[in-house]
């Protein structure tokens, strides 16, 4: 039991509760106190929901200040994850992918406005709707392509081998012009990172580790087509086990477009990747990517609120704040970063995800107060503005949130919060919340009426999604 390996819940949220009152008798940064309320948030949502580990390097200027890694990396055998533990990077590394194929804009190789077929060869997309515009590199990189969307997974051991980055890209056409709609795009980085091997006549793996991962000193050798040693030591995949805590072990997949996140590394490697973002392209010293690239990937386009492989946000301070989720089958990744702050996280699991684990690392690295969820209190609200959120919220394709108060207290259920539960919500601010259970964030939104009409949920290292209020009949 998960529980067991970890210790009573009561001493992990005593854990959590004494790391809280530790940051809330602090403004500055330190280290210990960090490390402190992230082990107990960690050591928390292990025993409790039943993940079977975490891995996590934290980025503070040009150094990683902290690398730690909990639970089993393979639960039959009760092998521990460790640092050097590896993990599927999910689609947290399509911001590698960008950001390899903007060395060669800084290499003069390309343009941001280059129409992609230029350089598919053989590949060409299919401009089915002889479109005005024609899909070039920015919309790629911004999933503004217009292109049909989608992923093809496959089980390892399916014995089906999987089609070449040439064969998926001939397959792609346009279903709408460029710029008319965000559509989070997997097929468009597998495209990227065909562009990546065509325009540098390089195989993308290799690019990747010659002029990518090895200048920022990753030494994991092989992040495509692991070798033996690294599958020696990677995690396996689980699904979480929830209050039972017993994960079960699931089925390993690939994919076919792996350039958009099907990548085998170590989360300290990521969080070099992530401190080049955070210090204008550089990292102890070197440098993989110009600042003026690196402000461009960093800028939100077309209006939404992604760059070039980066999820794009102001957050409460007014800092810029960067991030990319990843996930296949069994695992999940997760990365964010504070561009003025010149702090970030990158951590891993073999199962599950841990919402609040980024947020609290930003705030530590920052030197500010935080209280773990598991410890806190919710403010009060005038029950008139509750009674104002109360309602069903749609979200498209059959989704749909209700809300409902008893008493002070707001109440959550549907499938857009990650399951069927009913989970309560923690007042933030009189209208953000934070959902107990799934960590998620949402906030009620007022029209130019000042009638609440919709509610925004914020999935952390991913995209904020709109619910709209279903009218009172």
């Amino acid at each position: 039991m998960m529980k067991r390996i970890l210790g009573s819940a009561g001493l992990i949220v005593s854990l959590a509760v004494v790391g809280s009152r530790a940051v809330a008798q602090a403004g500055r940064y330190d280290l210990e106190r960090t490390k402190t309320v992230l082990t107990g948030i960690i050591e928390s949502a292990l025993a409790q929901r039943g993940i079977p580990s975490v891995s996590i390097a934290l980025v503070k200027g040009d150094s990683i200040v902290w690398k730690a890694a909990f639970g089993y990396a393979n639960m039959r055998t009760k092998t521990p994850a460790t640092t050097e533990t590896i993990y599927s990077t999910g689609s947290s590394f399509k911001s590698a992918t960008a950001t390899a194929l903007m060395q060669l804009v800084d290499q003069g190789k390309l343009k941001l406005d280059d129409p992609v077929n230029r350089y598919l060869e053989n590949s060409r997309v299919q401009d089915r709707l002889q479109s005005e515009k024609p899909v070039n590199v920015t919309h790629v990189l911004s999933h503004w392509s217009g292109l049909i969307a989608g992923a093809v997974t496959k089980p390892i051991w399916g014995r089906e081998l999987p089609k070449t980055l040439e064969q998926m890209v001939s397959t792609l056409y346009t279903v709408r012009a460029p710029e008319t709609q965000f559509e989070y795009n997997n097929f468009a980085f597998g495209l990227a990172g065909l562009m990546v091997q065509n325009i540098s006549g390089v195989e993308y793996e290799k690019y990747l580790v010659d002029s990518l991962l090895r200048p920022l000193g990753v030494t994991t050798p092989h992040p495509v087509y692991p070798s033996p040693e690294m599958v020696e030591v990677m995690a396996l995949p689980y699904s979480p086990g929830g209050a039972t805590g017993q994960p079960r072990p699931v089925a390993q997949v690939h994919f076919d477009v792996y350039p958009a996140g099907d990548i085998y590394l170590r989360p300290e490697d990521m969080a070099r990747f992530l401190g080049a973002h955070l210090n204008g392209g550089m990292w102890q010293g070197r440098r993989i990517l110009s600042e003026a690239s690196i402000r461009k990937m960093h800028e939100p386009q077309f209006g939404g609120a992604y760059g070039f492989g980066f999820f794009i946000k102001k957050d409460d301070k007014g800092h810029t704040i960067i991030s990319h989720g990843g996930s296949i089958p069994g695992q999940l990744a997760n990365m964010m970063g504070d561009l003025d702050a010149r702090v970030g996280v990158y951590y891993m699991t073999n199962s599950g995800q841990i919402q609040e684990l980024a947020d609290a690392a930003i705030a530590l690295l920052r030197g500010e107060d935080y209280v773990p969820i598991a410890a806190r209190k919710s403010i009060a609200v005038d029950p008139k503005l509750l009674d104002s959120y109360v309602g069903a919220y749609e979200l498209g394709a059959g989704a749909s949130i209700t809300i409902t108060r008893e008493g002070g207290t707001l109440y959550a259920q549907g499938r857009g919060l990650g399951g069927a539960a009913r989970n309560e919500l923690l007042a933030d601010t009189p209208s953000r919340f934070v959902v107990k259970g799934p960590d998620l964030r949402v906030s009620f939104l007022k029209n130019q009426a000042g009638l609440v009409d919709r509610l925004e949920i914020e999935n952390y290292g991913g995209p904020i999604t709109t619910a709209k209020k279903r009218p009172a009949q």
